[in-house]
């Protein structure tokens, strides 16, 4: 299974627009509205890397109003704690976010065995390129993400430094 990750930046107020047309991306099986740096973040899962490759060029690449994007190439699922049902009660109950995370050279495994203790996060994927891990995290509320972020995620050795981006409840789809 070929996965991919691609973070959107949009026009301002194009987001349901773009997430709609997303719609219609048969390898996505994750859109979520976010806040901060990006608007947009997409998971893509394929059999095949050329599917990825087209659906991102000629997909999404094509929607209007996409100002820029950034694609995270999965080289390999580290960690899933929950399944399909768990994950739609998290997705409507929780605030949640991705962390992209900047290792030391070489101490991705030991980072992704650190990651594996703190129980929320529930999703860890090592990625090719920008960044070397990409992780899930839910908690009751944004404060709580915030701390864990601070107090456990960023304390972690081996991290050099990490980009946050919150979701946005009930903005996005899952399939």
């Amino acid at each position: 299974m070929t996965k991919a990750y691609i973070l959107i930046v949009n026009e301002s107020g194009k987001e349901d627009s773009i997430i709609s047309n997303l719609k219609n991306i048969p390898s996505i099986t994750n859109a979520f509205g976010a806040f901060g740096t990006y608007d947009i973040i997409i998971k893509l899962e394929s059999n095949s890397e050329q599917t990825l490759h087209h659906d991102i060029s000629y997909g999404i690449r094509k929607i209007p109003n996409i100002r820029d994007t950034l694609t995270l190439l999965v080289q390999k699922s580290a960690t899933l704690k929950i399944n399909k049902l768990e994950r739609d009660v998290l997705d409507t109950y929780m605030a949640q976010a991705f962390v992209t995370i900047h290792c030391l050279k070489s101490q991705e495994d030991s980072v992704i065995q650190n990651l594996n203790t703190i129980p929320e996060v529930i999703e860890i994927d090592m990625l090719i390129g920008s960044y070397e891990l990409i992780c899930k995290i839910a908690a009751p509320t944004y404060n709580h993400i915030s701390e864990i972020i601070s107090q456990k995620i960023r304390k972690i050795p081996g991290i050099k430094s990490t980009n946050t981006i919150n979701l946005i409840t009930n903005q996005g789809f899952s399939r």
